[in-house]
């Protein structure tokens, strides 16, 4: 197969949310875009994904929200509940309130959005498969197979990775600042069913909600959740430790579906399974001549997986930052830096945060689950604050208020005062990410300090 054209200001590797924003907007400043995706051009849009997104992303890129075909519900927000699920904890912010959408009918609309906004070369089935590079060693260009099986090496000056999870090309980029490999104990495997109930048999519960079951024996290291499509379908799965792979339909079915489908008369609409990173985003989320966006970059909500939101985010910032470089001529980590200034102060600063709120659930036993929630030792209202502002004052009153509610469990109340602190703190230090790469490593230690103390303080002393 011949390629008409192989010479690019920017190549995108994956056509996903994050991808297709980042072509939108780069396109949009005139620059010559080449999209490429692995999949059929018909079946972009096809992920396992629990499909709610926040209204405020539509807002700050100024592009129409879900409608029609594509939405398929409101969402108030999200409801995190313990094992028993005798009460939960209710969140509503601008990033909790949105829609549910249909992912392949959202997908499609975004990738023709971009294709019409001016993408110059779009290649479908077309995989990428390692990074080329210059005299100088900065990513110049892919290397990629095209439906035919022929290889070929596209050339750019930038490269944006959105190629996922399990990009070729995070794992194969020589750079010294980037993670190429992601800890199994920051990711969850999950599988999930779309299904659809007879109007006569059964409603979706709680259809304003996203909802969220913290159940370590049920969905060890992981989560159930419940989310509604319409009223009378939801989209419901489990997420648990990749260790526990071979395990993950059997727990979802025996965990989820037998818990939250109470009628044998159902269509499951799609089904399938998948790894979603669940941690703060990569130390770095570029290099020289390339950047990372959405589950390429571990850009995914720690505390319930979501990564529409997130990823769109990112390619907004990465087609900023490329436009910027290409005008000054200049594709070095330095030029490309503001990038990450942009990702870590926007909500890497939240996801830090709720990172290390996840590592501490993930540690607690079922017992101290229902006991935590049921009591509001932790609440709602603080949960956000924290991992929006990073910052969250309690009074005396709310101090001793606390206190007398946790008296019968000091150890639990000791841990999550101490959660506390420490993502204000953690929070703090991602809004202050350094302008410049030269103060990288010492930001990094810090950060890295503060996840060693909730590691030494709280995880491994509930082992002992």
């Amino acid at each position: 197969m011949e390629l008409e054209k192989t010479e690019f200001d920017l190549i995108i590797c994956g056509a996903g949310t994050g991808g297709t924003t980042a072509a939108r907007f780069a396109a949009k400043k005139a620059l010559d875009v080449c999209l490429i995706d692995r999949k059929e051009r018909y079946d972009i849009g096809k992920k396992i994904c629990g499909d709610a997104v926040g209204k405020e992303i539509f807002d700050i890129l100024q592009i129409s929200p879900p409608s029609g075909k594509e939405k398929s519900c409101d969402i108030k927000g999200a409801k995190l509940y313990p094992p028993n699920r005798q009460k939960c904890i209710t969140m509503i912010d601008p990033k909790q309130t949105g829609y549910i959408v249909d992912r392949f009918e959202f997908g499609q609309r975004l990738l023709q959005e971009a294709l019409n906004a001016g993408v110059n070369s779009f290649l479908d089935h077309t995989m990428a498969l390692d990074l080329l590079y210059d005299s100088n060693g900065y990513v110049s260009g892919v290397k990629v197979k095209t439906k035919d099986g022929s290889e070929h090496e596209l050339h750019s000056k930038l490269v944006i990775d959105a190629c996922g999870y399990y990009s070729p090309l995070r794992k194969k980029i020589e750079s010294p600042i980037i993670e190429k490999e992601i800890s199994d104990e920051d990711a969850i495997l999950c599988y999930r069913e779309i299904i659809k109930f007879p109007a006569r048999d059964q409603e979706v519960q709680d259809q304003e909600y996203i909802s969220i079951i913290l159940d370590q024996e049920k969905a060890p290291g992981g989560y159930i959740w419940y989310f509604p499509k319409d009223r009378y379908s939801i989209n419901l799965g489990l997420g648990v430790y990749p260790k526990f792979g071979g395990k993950v339909k059997e727990y979802y079915k025996e965990y989820a579906f037998k818990e939250f489908v109470h009628t044998t008369d159902i269509e499951i609409v799609s089904s399938g399974g998948g790894v979603v990173p669940v941690r703060r985003p990569l130390w770095s989320c570029a290099s020289d001549g390339i950047m990372f966006v959405g589950d390429s970059a571990c850009q995914v909500s720690p505390l319930h997986g979501g990564g529409i939101d997130p990823s769109m985010r990112g390619g907004y910032f990465a087609a900023q930052t490329a436009y910027d470089a290409i005008q000054a001529g200049d594709y070095s980590i330095i030029q490309l830096w503001d990038y990450n200034r942009k990702v870590m102060i926007d909500f890497g600063a939240e996801f830090a945060a709720l990172d290390l709120l996840r590592r501490v659930l993930q540690s607690l036993g079922n017992v101290d689950l229902n006991f935590g929630l049921e009591k509001e030792i932790l609440t709602a209202s603080e949960i956000l604050q924290i991992a929006g502002t990073g910052e969250v004052s309690l009074s005396l009153w709310d101090m001793a208020f606390k206190a007398f509610k946790g008296i019968s469990r000091p150890n639990l109340l000791l841990d999550l005062n101490y959660l506390r602190i420490r993502m204000n703190e953690i929070n703090s230090l991602y809004k202050a990410f350094p302008k410049k790469v030269t103060y990288f490593e010492d930001w990094k230690d810090r950060v890295k300090e503060i996840y060693s103390k909730i590691k030494r303080m709280v995880i491994e002393a509930k082992e002992k």
